[in-house]
Formats: C-alpha cells, structure tokens, sequence
C-alpha cells in the first residue's frame, strides 16, 4: 500500500510515497534500515532549495523524524499504556508530545529499548531558511539513534492556547504550519 511520507533529516525535510509493508510506519521503521521514496521532494532547511527525483532510497538512519498518519495499525494489538509528556531534542528539531508506555515501563527509557518512538500530539519546531517554522501533528516518530535529549515535560509545557487540536486543521500528511502570530 502506498502511503504519505514526511520525514526530516539533519539538513532538509522528504516528502513522498513509501510502500508500507507492515501494518504502521514506526513498524515499517523500525524493521528496515533501507527503503524507497517515490516521488521525492526534498527541501534544504539552510536555504529551501528544493530537489525531486521520481525514486530515490533513504537510510532511517539518516533520518531525525518521521510524521505518521494512517494506517494507525491493528485494534487488536493494541495494549493498555500511560501517556507521558515529554520534550526531545532530534537533531535540528524541537518536539514535544506524548510518549505511551506500559504503566511497568520506565517512559524516560524508551529510545534505549526501541528504535522508533512515537510521539502523539505532537509539536515540531526547527529553522527552515531562516525563518521558525512550528508543525503540528498527530504522530511524530522519533529515530533513537538521533535523540539527544529526552524528558519530561509538564502538561502545561505542551498544551497551548493558540494551537488548534491537529484533527481541525488535517492536511494529506497529517500537519499543518501554524499561523503567523496576529496573522
């Protein structure tokens, strides 16, 4: 099944296709090392220059950050879990959000025992030629091998006024850039 991809790497950001293999992208993720990208459009964050290319293959281990929308996977593997709000830093990239883990499970240690970690209601923020540029979205896969920084946040930290709920403002990826302030 051929699905959106939005990804960002330390110097610019993808968007594409993949065809997923599995039954979510963090899976997809997570099992290979080495995919393609169909119809990929990658845009410099130093200067927005932009390249595209018809196929071309991505290392997950040169990428920072994977925003995921559907498919969300199997109902029934699903397994009962806390939420944890939590800051990270990846890369270039500020994103906060919420990290599920089994109530026995240690939130803070997920990146050492998984090699995606999924944030939902998740804030990216990073630098994209110049100018500061905010995204929502609603699952933001994180490549562990790239944290650097990974810890709680207050609910306070992450929740804002000015933000509207990521389902109000869905775009094909998922995401939306926030409106400029008094804008």
């Amino acid at each position: 099944m051929h699905v959106p991809f939005e990804a960002y790497a330390e110097d610019c950001s993808f968007t594409g296709e993949v065809v997923l293999t599995g039954d979510r992208m963090s899976d997809f993720l997570a099992s290979t090392a080495e995919f393609e990208v169909l119809n990929l459009s990658c845009r410099a964050l130093d200067d927005g220059r932009v390249v595209e290319a018809l196929f071309a293959p991505v290392l997950r281990d040169d990428l920072c950050l994977v925003l995921a929308g559907e498919p969300r996977g199997r109902d029934d593997m699903r397994i009962w879990t806390r939420q944890f709000a939590v800051v990270a830093n990846v890369g270039p990239y500020v994103v906060r959000g919420y990290v599920h883990a089994p109530p026995t499970i240690d939130p803070l240690k997920l990146p050492e025992r998984r090699t995606i970690v999924a944030l939902t209601s998740g804030t990216v923020t990073y630098a994209d030629a110049g100018t500061d540029v905010e995204l929502q979205a609603d699952t933001v896969l994180l490549n562990s091998a790239r944290i650097e920084r990974f810890e709680s946040a207050t609910t306070e930290e992450l929740e804002r006024e000015d933000v509207a709920p990521p389902e109000s403002r869905a775009r094909p990826f998922g995401i939306e850039p926030l409106p400029e302030p008094g804008g």
